[in-house]
């Protein structure tokens, strides 16, 4: 098999865990630190078997774009950049109150190979009186939220949210955002790690999780995530849960009397997160089994598939 018809077949990744002060034990239940997240599928990751085996997103970006990332998209991106950045996140406590630049202010304060950071979560499970801070509250002014940046007394400007397994937010560059304890999320992101801290619940700003005041104040607008409430349960359905010029994403719901059909067209690749169940995937190249959190990327160019089992699924791809 030639490379470029190993990319006809759909690639798996092993995720890569990041400590993190915030993070729990549900990620990688068998480590002495507590796991805050694992990059299910990034520009650095190789893949894990087959002719490609030990080959990164990136390198195949770069070799392969248009098998890759389909025919509109390739020649569009930054050389050798895979677009989008794919995480579960583990909270038990708070993040850092934090904000990201858009592509423009990314280019302009970190360089020119740099992306913004527009990002969607869904919550993939939510302890009884979970919340989150995802904007700004409604009638306060521009200046009102700078001169709060820069205290890092962000408290009285910004929205607070209870939220709940299956719902969605949509979350541009520019949003005041944090998560808080008692979640698990899955998240969709443009491909960049430009994050600045305005607040980190008084925690020692040790050496990689410095406030970023001026930055922040910089790059935030007013304004709240846009929010999507759970699908209702309906086997065979395919319910859209964010858009925005970067990412869609879509829940399928297996069970059905009949398979769930997907096809790449040639235009531009998907990303499957199994949620719950067992998916059966059905491709040219053969069928794979996919159980919960297992990720694969099919390619722009392996064209029709069928996913069958009963299971609650994530898509991700670019619009």
């Amino acid at each position: 098999m030639s490379l470029s018809d190993a990319l006809r077949t759909p690639l798996q990744f092993e995720p890569a865990f990041k400590e993190r002060v915030w993070g729990g034990r549900q990620l990688l239940p068998d480590s002495d630190q507590p796991i805050g997240e694992a990059w299910i599928l990034h520009e650095d990751q190789p893949v894990v078997a087959g002719p490609l085996a030990g080959r990164t997103l990136a390198e195949l970006t770069r070799e392969f774009p248009a098998e890759l990332l389909g025919q509109q998209q390739a020649g569009q991106e930054q050389a050798g950049r895979f677009p989008l950045l794919l995480k579960l996140l583990d909270c038990q406590d708070w993040l850092s109150v934090q904000v990201h630049p858009n592509d423009q202010q990314a280019r302009d304060m970190v360089g020119p190979d740099e992306n913004g950071k527009t990002e969607a979560w869904h919550i993939l499970r939510a302890e009884p009186g979970a919340k989150l801070i995802s904007g700004t509250r409604e009638g306060v002014t521009d200046e009102g939220v700078r001169q709060a940046i820069l205290s890092a007394n962000v408290s009285g400007v910004t929205q607070e949210s209870e939220v709940h397994a299956g719902e969605t937010l949509m979350v541009p560059a520019g949003t005041l955002h944090a998560l808080g304890p008692g979640l698990l999320i899955y998240e969709i992101q443009q491909t960049s790690d430009t994050t600045y801290r305005v607040y980190d619940w008084d925690r020692p700003a040790s050496a990689g999780r410095e406030l970023h005041l001026e930055q922040s104040a910089q790059v935030t607008r007013l304004g709240q995530a846009g929010f999507t409430p759970a699908p209702t349960e309906r086997p065979g359905a395919t319910d859209r849960l964010a858009e925005c010029e970067f990412f869609r994403l879509e829940q399928l719901q297996g069970g059905g009397a009949h398979p769930i059909g997907g096809d790449t067209a040639g235009q531009g690749f998907h990303v499957l997160t199994v949620k719950t169940g067992e998916a059966r995937l059905h491709t040219a190249a053969g069928e794979l089994a996919l159980r919960p959190y297992d990720t694969v990327l099919l390619p722009a160019a392996l064209g029709a598939y069928e996913l069958s089992g009963t299971f609650e699924l994530l898509r991700g791809q670019q619009p």
